[in-house]
């Protein structure tokens, strides 16, 4: 049984820092512009692992997600030629259900396009009109009666464009202290990743699906 591999890229980011470098110069109460820059990139990395411990999208970004199938295991007539009986199955093909794509880094704000290769390695979009979109959970689903297109080629036959994230202006104030704890800590060189305070704040924000996608 092949293994569904999947994957997700950022390719652009138009937003404004989550925090702002007066915003931060004033938790840390610095005066003076000569740790600007060192600041400025402590913001960015904050921002990156408070990101990625959340598993949601803070800023405005466009991500490519990839994968080399739907979730839906009775949807690929590979598996279906296994016949009945038990078999041996990565966890993509378990967990998520069939009818439902979900996609990393919650909240979306828009899907781009859903595009698969067939097994000639011929493009086709997936039209929209087929399949909605939960933009608080991050969950593409099928309308009622669609199916996911089959016959793809092994690898990286799906791929869905899509743009998430609160947005700079929107991000939770509990999530923006949370940064703030933590460029502080790379400030004053005791960093070691993201504390217990900071997990407090974080925690009702955590997405606790890794295993679906």
């Amino acid at each position: 049984m092949r293994f569904n591999r999947k994957s997700v890229t950022v390719t652009a980011s138009t937003d404004d820092p989550a925090i702002s470098l007066a915003d931060m110069k004033g938790f840390l109460r610095v005066d003076g512009t000569a740790d600007d820059d060192q600041i400025t990139a402590y913001i960015a990395t904050a921002t990156e692992a408070v990101k990625q411990y959340l598993r949601r999208a803070l800023l405005t970004e466009t991500f490519v997600f990839k994968a080399d199938g739907f979730t839906e295991a009775y949807g690929d007539d590979r598996l279906l030629s296994l016949g009945p009986g038990v078999h041996t199955a990565s966890r993509p093909y378990i967990l998520g259900g069939g009818d439902t794509l979900d996609l990393p880094f919650a909240p979306l704000q828009s899907v781009t396009s859903v595009v698969t290769y067939d097994r000639d390695n011929v493009s086709a979009t997936y039209t929209s009109t087929r399949y909605g979109v939960d933009l608080t959970s991050g969950r593409i689903y099928l309308n009622e009666g669609e199916t996911w297109p089959s016959n793809l080629r092994a690898q990286d036959a799906v791929e869905v464009t899509y743009v998430a994230g609160y947005g700079s202006g929107s991000i939770p104030d509990p999530i923006l202290e949370a940064i703030r704890l933590y460029v502080s800590s790379l400030y004053d060189g005791t960093c070691e990743g993201i504390n217990m305070q900071m997990k407090a704040l974080l925690a009702p924000y955590r997405r606790m699906d890794e295993l679906a996608w």
